[in-house]
Order: C-alpha cells, then sequence, then structure tokens
C-alpha cells in the first residue's frame, strides 16, 4: 500500500531500513556497537561463561543468562540470536586466547626447536585444562565443532601457520633442513591431535603408552631436522 502511495505521489518508494543482525559478522557488528552495548554484551557472555561452566551448555537457558545478568530474555536477544550464538561467542574468545599465547612463544628469542617444544606442551595445557579439567567447557566446545565446523577450521589452520613461522626461522638459522614449510607445518598439527583434540584426550587420557606432550615434541623436531 505504501509503495502505491509513492507512485501516486510521482516519487519512489523509500527502500526499507535493514539492520544488520548483531552476530553475523563479529568485526563489523562490534564496530557499530556503542561502548554501553559492548559492556553489556561482555557482561552477557561472562555470566553465560560462568553459568555455562557450573551447570553446563545443555542445562542452561537464555532464561538462567538474563536472570544471572539482571536484563529481560528480550534483551539478551538483541545481542545474541539465540543460547547456540552466545556459546560460539565464548569459544570464538577462548580461541583467540590460544591464539595469542602460541604467538607469543613464537616470537620469544629462543631456538626454533626450544619454540616447537614449548608450542608443543603449551597447546596440550590448554586442552587438558579446558576438556579434561572442567568437563563443562567440553562440552561447549563439543557443540561450537558440531554448529561452527568452519571457524574452528579456520582456527587449525591459523595454529597451522603459527608453527609454520617458527619451522621456517628455523629452516634460515639453520637448525631444520630445507622442505615445503606449510606440509611440515600441517603434519605437525596432525601429528599432536591427540594432545589437543578435545574427543580424542578424554577417550586416551587413561592410556598408559599415549605419548607426552615432551615426547611428541622431540618427535616433531626429529622430523624436521
Amino acid at each position: 500500500m505504501k509503495n502505491e502511495i509513492y507512485h501516486l505521489m510521482g516519487r519512489p518508494p523509500k527502500a526499507p531500513k535493514k539492520m544488520p543482525p548483531i552476530d553475523e559478522d563479529r568485526s563489523s557488528r562490534l564496530a557499530t556497537l556503542s561502548l554501553e552495548a559492548l559492556e553489556t554484551r561482555s557482561r552477557i557472555l561472562e555470566d553465560a561463561e560462568r553459568l555455562f561452566r557450573v551447570y553446563g551448555y545443555s542445562k542452561t537457558t537464555v532464561a538462567d543468562i538474563a536472570q544471572a545478568c539482571r536484563m529481560s530474555p528480550a534483551n539478551v536477544y538483541r545481542f545474541f540470536t539465540s543460547k547456540s550464538a552466545i556459546n560460539n561467542a565464548i569459544c570464538e574468545r577462548i580461541i583467540a586466547e590460544d591464539e595469542e599465547a602460541l604467538k607469543g612463544i613464537a616470537r620469544l628469542p629462543i631456538p626454533a626447536s626450544e619454540r616447537i617444544t614449548r608450542l608443543v606442551v603449551e597447546l596440550n595445557r590448554r586442552s587438558v585444562q579446558n576438556f579434561i579439567d572442567n568437563k563443562k567447557v567440553h562440552e561447549m566446545v563439543m557443540v561450537a565443532l558440531e554448529e561452527r565446523w568452519e571457524a574452528i577450521r579456520e582456527h587449525i589452520h591459523r595454529v597451522r601457520d603459527v608453527f609454520g613461522v617458527v619451522i621456517q626461522d628455523g629452516i634460515d638459522r639453520g637448525e631444520f633442513r630445507q622442505q615445503d614449510v606449510k606440509r611440515a607445518a600441517e603434519c605437525s598439527c596432525a601429528a599432536m591431535a591427540p594432545l589437543r583434540h578435545p574427543m580424542m584426550l578424554v577417550q586416551c587420557m587413561d592410556d598408559p603408552d599415549k605419548p607426552m606432550p615432551a615426547e611428541m615434541a622431540d618427535f616433531i623436531i626429529q622430523a624436521l631436522k
């Protein structure tokens, strides 16, 4: 009806305003939010993560999160389209913290072989902390693995790239032989799967023959030389 009225008036109809969904693109979304909105979003994530860690993802509802934040469920939905979207944002934050820690190790002024060892040990330590010591976090990550595999795969590639930087530096310094750096990094990360994949960690936890992080690091270093 409005379009017909505009036509009779000889003016083109106004294009409807399109508000971008809050949870589609993280970088553009955060850039458009006000400081107050960012603080509210952060508070929702903090309270949601606390509830997920205590009660588990499946037993926590959006209403529970809203109550913890002292706001209505409708207000929570202004920032996140679903409980799954909240969980994904929390997992993204955990992943970002892990990646920053790995980058810090990669920049250390020590031999490449020592950095490889520290990377392997740190990856395993963080994985055990998140997936074994706190089974509620394990549930959160398993949900994210099912629903956001593309995001998880991008994280795996970024970890591979960190290893690639260290391997290339080791080649340049004469520690490692000349080789396809990307392929070497891929193989190194694949070898670490039992030390960091949430499901494999849980299943292999009681295996007395499983390799220890330092042993796996030595194996990778010898393969690179």
